[in-house]
């Protein structure tokens, strides 16, 4: 079974009782299982949590695989009938993510324009008229979309506009009526996932998997 701590996944075992009596058998083999149950952990848990977390959101992977996991060997034990082995924790870090990462539409700004053209100030606009006003196209309406719920496609809130910023095209929001100031548009980290609506399928998919995996060990050591 896993066992979850904030950001951080470590290994134990169920029914403890049964596999000790068949541990207590094995002598070196039961330890030589649970390292290897350990090793599996560290190497396919990643792969089962990006699974669990991808059933519930609209995340890429590329999303989960930036925001760890990090192994930490001997960060906790697993202790069965005796044996005390290091076992392993999987630390995911990470900022909150922005719409890129769960299929926002449009990818840029449309560069299109508006047929119907609009009235604007004309003092910085040359007209033979001297007019104080100029008629423009203005920019294309578009509407941002992600998918952050899987299932569930959610359009923000009007005025949400993409622009360019430190070589990243992201999705902006204007704090309030000025044109400036203005923040990025974020959803979830990584860690907020997992230990979100994601949470009971990570844990199954862990404990189900290490479960698997363990048996598997135990068996090839007893031959």
């Amino acid at each position: 079974m896993a066992g979850r701590k904030g950001g951080a996944f470590s290994v134990t075992m169920k029914d403890g009782a049964k596999l000790a009596q068949k541990i207590a058998k094995m002598k070196e083999g039961g330890e030589t299982a649970i390292k290897r149950t350990v090793s599996d952990f560290t190497s396919r848990a990643p792969g089962w949590i990006s699974k669990g977390i991808r059933q519930h959101y609209g995340v890429d992977t590329a999303a989960i695989k930036g925001a760890g996991p990090t192994a930490k060997k001997g960060a906790t034990h697993v202790h069965v009938s005796g044996i005390a082995v290091d076992a392993a924790a999987l630390e995911y870090r990470g900022r909150t993510l922005t719409t890129t990462h769960f299929g926002q539409s449009p990818k840029a700004a449309p560069s299109g324009r508006q047929s119907k053209k609009i009235r604007v100030p004309g003092q910085a606009v040359k007209t033979d008229g001297g007019s104080p006003v100029a008629m423009i196209s203005p920019p294309k309406k578009y509407t941002v979309k992600a998918t952050i719920i899987k299932g569930n496609r959610a359009s923000f809130a009007p005025g949400t506009f993409i622009a360019s910023s430190n070589g990243a095209t992201l999705p902006f929001q204007r704090k309030g009526t000025a044109r400036t100031p203005v923040d990025a548009v974020r959803t979830l980290s990584v860690p907020q996932m997992i230990s979100g609506k994601a949470k009971e399928t990570i844990e199954q998919l862990i404990s189900e998997n290490i479960e698997k995996r363990f048996e598997h060990h135990v068996q090839q050591a007893m031959k």
